[in-house]
């Protein structure tokens, strides 16, 4: 007899899974690391207040609301720097829709000027849930369970050695607006 699980904590368990591979593959690159880091060295946590829509939510589909409105947009994450510039995350938040939903991925990070070491670009990529129907069709490679993948490019700024802000591009619906905090 099996127990069915949640999806939501399927995806805390995939994310979990994801994150232990990839930072049990970055403990090769560990002898780089100053001697005594911190425990927590490497982590950010993120916070997104605000999200812009490019537009109205509308009606697309015959099996979507009529009345839509997009919903108020929030997320929260954490992200553990692998390397130089490769790090993977997890994060929670709340979409268009107003449906719980989670990030998993795994990205690269890079600061593309000299001149800038504090400007960064950022591109990530994963598996994404919580866009179920009748909202499934409203991101791209994404079925009606709430299963995806995607990728989300940003552009950021590192204020000073913790705090950092950054612009997640969010394909042709969004923009938003992220706070970091880095653990050192």
């Amino acid at each position: 007899m099996s127990v069915p699980i949640h999806p939501a904590l399927s995806a805390c368990l995939g994310a979990a899974l994801c994150l232990s591979c990839a930072m049990a593959g970055a403990s090769s690159h560990d002898s780089q690391t100053p001697s005594n880091p911190s425990a927590l060295s490497g982590w950010s946590v993120g916070y997104s207040p605000y999200t812009y829509h490019y537009s109205n939510a509308k009606k697309q589909r015959d099996f979507e609301p009529d009345d839509e409105r997009h919903k108020y947009v929030w997320l929260i994450n954490a992200e553990k720097k692998l390397d130089d510039h490769q790090l993977a995350g997890f994060a929670y938040f709340s979409n268009s829709f107003g449906q719980p939903s989670q990030y998993a991925y795994y990205g690269w990070q890079f600061q593309p000027l000299s001149s800038s070491p504090q400007l960064f670009v950022k591109l990530t990529g994963g598996v994404i849930h919580g866009y179920r129907f009748p909202y499934h069709r409203k991101i791209p490679l994404n079925n009606k369970n709430g299963w995806g993948v995607t990728a989300i490019p940003a552009v950021g700024w590192n204020y000073n050695e913790h705090w950092g802000g950054q612009l997640n591009v969010l394909g042709k619906s969004a923009l938003m607006f992220q706070l970091n905090y880095t653990m050192r």
